[in-house]
């Protein structure tokens, strides 16, 4: 007996139209949408790496022309104004000079990091003390750079406590930089990261 063929209805048809073109769509989704936004979101987040790279290397580069420029300006002075630039680690010196540099005016250091280019180690000194008048404050800023260490002295500035600043209290902050011979020896990281206020007995 011969089966019995049966045409399909018109509303069986649409059904099947409307199931293929779901069909279709989810494979778009699958196989074009899907991976197209993946990417795109991972090339955003690659872009965002990059950024955050370049804003590091750009402010290295910044930090490194900086000392190359303080070294620059300290190698081009004449040789009766070279100071000596002692071994590295040279703190604990440098701790007895500033124990009596500022024995009378109250002192508040803080110390960044020890960095190292072209084998001298950067020594940088934050420092902000109170003087009984600008005469005071000046002799305290020129023991703080005839240590006989090589320095540079920057971002200095005086402030009266009070009315006048010739006869009147002086408060003076500063940053000094001291530079040493790091050829044979790379500080440890972290070295000399630590805020120290007032000066040690």
């Amino acid at each position: 007996m011969s089966g019995i063929k049966r045409s399909l209805s018109r509303r069986e048809k649409v059904l099947l139209l409307v199931l293929a073109l779901i069909g279709l769509i989810g494979l778009y989704f699958y196989l074009v949408h899907y991976p197209i936004v993946n990417r795109m979101a991972e090339i955003e987040n690659e872009r965002g790496e990059v950024a955050d790279q370049q804003i590091v290397a750009d402010a290295r580069s910044t930090i490194y022309k900086s000392m190359r420029s303080e070294l620059d300006e300290i190698f081009a002075m004449p040789e009766d104004k070279i100071t000596v630039m002692p071994e590295y680690d040279n703190i604990q010196v440098l701790m007895q000079h500033f124990n009596t540099i500022f024995a009378n005016v109250n002192p508040e250091l803080s110390f960044d990091s020890v960095t190292v280019s072209d084998g001298v180690a950067v020594r940088t000194v934050r420092f902000t003390f109170s003087a009984s008048g600008y005469d005071e404050a000046k002799e305290v800023i020129k023991n703080l750079t005839g240590t006989g260490f090589r320095c540079l002295l920057s971002g200095l500035t005086f402030s009266p406590t009070d009315g006048d600043l010739e006869t009147n209290g002086v408060r003076v902050s500063g940053v000094i930089t001291f530079y040493e011979n790091a050829a044979e020896t790379t500080p440890a990281p972290g070295t000399n990261t630590n805020t120290s206020t007032g000066a040690e007995n």
